[in-house]
């Protein structure tokens, strides 16, 4: 509010009252409320090591509701640990850091964490509360495995790219060389065929590489809306591609209404790399089956693909089931690329895919993707 007075020296005198706004807005009280969403990973105590408020992270891996642990001790927690005398110890100075101990999740888990704390009183005017900063230890040792299995798997596809991509390259390196040191033009031609060869197949590992690394992108913002009807239009122009497209009988099945709260450009990369994958394999061409079933289920969106007709030879097979890392397998098994570039946009939608083998003309593909609320 601004105020103005007039008079001898007087002058002009503002008098501001957001302070005083802020004060009756953001209050003891609304700070208290949502203390867990200005601290991450937190639990509040009282004075009593009763559980007053807990943050979302928190709540997410112990799998419990807000309301389920508000008014619980500390130690209802932490089954035989006790958790409430170490942080009486812990809190004789008014904080204390890096205590070790473990929780006990919602289905009888154990979770072992690294608390630090301190009485909210020592930095605010909220007094009576604890605040309990919460690190998931196990998470931490979850994330710290996967980083080194990825750098095995990096290790790996640099050793295995090195070793597929040097093979073509000394072959022309060592044709070049040839056709430096030859003595007439009687050659040239034999050589020139294996030179382009070589190079074609080195463009190919290149291509395949480049295509896999792009698989999950896409150009455009999704509207995260599936319209069924445009994914069957899509899907059976890559049957029109295909010679045999006559001798295929093809079905696609899926919901009449549209589905919402799923990357509709990626399902279709996903569905168009499997089609792809599937026409790639030797087919009885008098009799070659393949239907596409999509259905929503309790927050998923399952699609079930059969076929019949498609040869899937044992090396092939054995591929798919002993996975190491889709580059690697990619240069051992350029023939997969597409059935790699699926399971990548399946990863990429923390969606599952489970390929089955009934026969070695017969297989089921059902991949899960999870649906999310709008």
């Amino acid at each position: 509010m601004i105020s103005t007075q007039k008079g001898m020296g007087a002058g002009l005198q503002i008098r501001n009252s957001g302070d005083e706004i802020t004060a009756k807005v953001i209050g003891p009280d609304y700070v208290r409320d949502n203390l867990p969403s200005f601290f991450s990973d937190a639990i509040i105590l009282d004075l009593d090591f009763n559980i007053t408020l807990v943050s979302q992270s928190v709540l997410d891996y112990l799998d419990f509701s807000h309301d389920a642990l508000v008014g619980k001790s500390i130690n209802d927690l932490s089954g035989d640990f006790d958790f409430k005398s170490a942080l009486i110890a812990g809190l004789t100075q008014g904080y204390f850091e890096n205590l070790e101990g473990y929780f006990i999740t919602k289905c009888g888990r154990k979770i072992s964490v690294e608390v630090s704390g301190f009485y909210l009183g020592l930095i605010s005017d909220i007094n009576g509360r604890v605040m309990l900063k919460i690190t998931n230890r196990d998470a931490i040792e979850l994330i710290q495995q996967q980083l080194e299995q990825k750098k095995i798997e990096l290790d790996k596809f640099i050793y295995r790219t090195a070793h597929d991509i040097r093979g073509p390259l000394a072959t022309i390196l060592g044709l070049v060389n040839l056709l430096k040191m030859r003595q007439d033009n009687t050659e040239v031609d034999r050589l020139l065929q294996m030179l382009d060869a070589h190079a074609l197949k080195l463009d190919e590992r290149l291509f395949q590489l480049v295509y896999l690394a792009q698989a999950d992108e896409v150009d455009t913002d999704p509207e995260n809306i599936i319209h069924f009807s445009v994914l069957e239009t899509n899907l059976r122009k890559v049957i029109e591609q295909n010679a045999f497209v006559d001798f295929l009988d093809f079905h696609v099945v899926t919901p009449s209404e549209p589905l919402e709260g799923v990357n509709e450009k990626l399902i279709d990369a996903l569905l168009t790399n499997v089609l792809r994958y599937i026409l790639s394999l030797p087919a009885n061409k008098l009799d070659s089956r393949l239907f596409f079933r999509l259905t929503s289920e309790e927050h998923q969106l399952v699609v079930t693909i059969g076929c019949y007709g498609f040869v899937v030879e044992q090396t092939i097979q054995h591929a798919i089931q002993n996975q190491n890392s889709v580059y690697t397998d990619t240069l051992s098994y350029p023939r997969l690329v597409n059935f790699f570039a699926a399971q990548k946009v399946a990863w990429k939608l923390n969606g599952t895919m489970q390929l089955h083998f009934l026969s070695e003309d017969k297989q089921k593909i059902v991949i899960t993707i999870p649906v999310k609320d709008r």
